[in-house]
């Protein structure tokens, strides 16, 4: 709706109030927007490409981990696995004490959904949802993301730490992390294209030029 009416969605779209303030934060969350409310290369590409696009898919869960603290610890803590929501709830709760109960299940249920309804569950493999009573949710990972993937979640970390080099110990969003693939894979793909953009070092990977802004990620890919 929002990529074909994206001047006057929240005219044509029938959603109450509450569903378009939401609608705006998550066009935001996907990288859709950016923080002013302007459309990112990302909104142009699922329109070049269509809605089934994999690397489109792959890009906006990659701006929903940089971009929502409940998918980032998802993967930053839990790995792959599986759980149920009551059970994803819970150790939420214990990694934030102080996390309102409710805050907790809204989190997760806004992770779950997406995880559902789009294809970064069950195509990405990143939580296929299983329609048990609670529902569950299996992590088994990306295993072959594509090296313009791995490239723009790389670029995204980069100016996420504002760091211009990064150890392959710290313990980060690194994209081996963020898809849920193998760390040799992606460290592979660094050895084809160094010199490009990236430079390993004895640690780690150093970039050429720090990157301020996270759109600027997204022209390198397309360009």
């Amino acid at each position: 709706m929002y990529l074909t009416h994206s001047r006057d969605w929240e005219k044509t779209g029938g959603l109450g109030n509450r569903q378009v303030e939401s609608l705006k934060v998550w066009l935001k969350t996907s990288g859709l927007q950016d923080g002013r409310g302007e459309e990112t290369f990302l909104s142009e590409l699922f329109r070049q490409n269509g809605l089934e696009d994999t690397l489109s898919w792959e890009v906006l869960w990659i701006n929903v981990v940089f971009n929502f603290p409940t998918a980032a610890w998802y993967v930053g803590k839990l790995g792959l696995g599986e759980w149920t929501t009551r059970e994803l709830e819970d150790l939420l709760s214990q990694y934030i004490p102080r996390l309102a109960p409710r805050t907790a299940r809204n989190a997760i249920m806004e992770l779950v959904g997406l995880l559902e309804r789009t294809p970064i569950g069950k195509e990405l493999n990143q939580g296929i949802v299983l329609l048990s009573r609670p529902r569950c949710i299996k992590r088994t990972g990306y295993p072959f993301p594509s090296p313009e993937t791995i490239f723009y979640a790389t670029c995204r970390l980069f100016v996420k730490e504002q760091r211009e080099n990064l150890r392959f110990d710290e313990e980060i969003l690194w994209p081996w992390v963020v898809l849920g693939c193998d760390r040799k894979y992606v460290v592979q793909k660094f050895i084809l294209s160094e010199g490009k953009h990236f430079t390993l070092t004895d640690e780690g990977l150093a970039i050429k030029t720090l990157i301020e802004d996270w759109q600027t990620c997204g022209f390198m890919l397309t360009t």
